[in-house]
């Protein structure tokens, strides 16, 4: 195979494989597995602009809550605030919907070690004790 051919098969197969490509988690705040101070929200970084369509966080030995409001935009690191955290083990589960139609899924775990700092504006709600 000439050089030229490998090339240009090269390159269309990397286009092919960039167009099935989904949006996957490239990274969190809080991080998958970190133990750390509660905290006031998640930010979580995609590989390509998402929309969050779903976002719930569950506390263990407790039922999930859904998480709202979401962000509406669509963009590559999406914020959602979260309410105030008491210490435990949680579990974030999310959904995004790429540009490009396609649905991923996926969970954050981290546990909460100590509770974030006491005062507030009251509008963090607090988890159940």
């Amino acid at each position: 195979m000439s050089a030229t051919k490998w090339f240009t098969a090269s390159v269309l197969l990397l286009v092919a494989a960039t167009a099935h490509a989904h949006a996957h988690l490239t990274d969190s705040d809080p991080r998958d597995g970190s133990s750390t101070k509660a905290p006031e929200r998640i930010v979580l970084a995609f590989s390509e602009a998402a929309r969050l369509t779903a976002a719930t966080l569950q506390r263990q030995g407790e039922e999930a809550r859904k998480l709202a409001p979401l962000p509406t935009t669509m963009a590559p690191r999406l914020t959602v605030s979260l309410p105030r955290l008491n210490p435990g083990k949680y579990t974030l589960t999310w959904r995004v919907v790429a540009g490009d139609g396609h649905l991923t899924s996926g969970a954050l775990h981290f546990t909460v070690v100590e509770p974030a700092n006491g005062g507030g504006d009251g509008k963090r709600d607090g988890s159940a004790t």
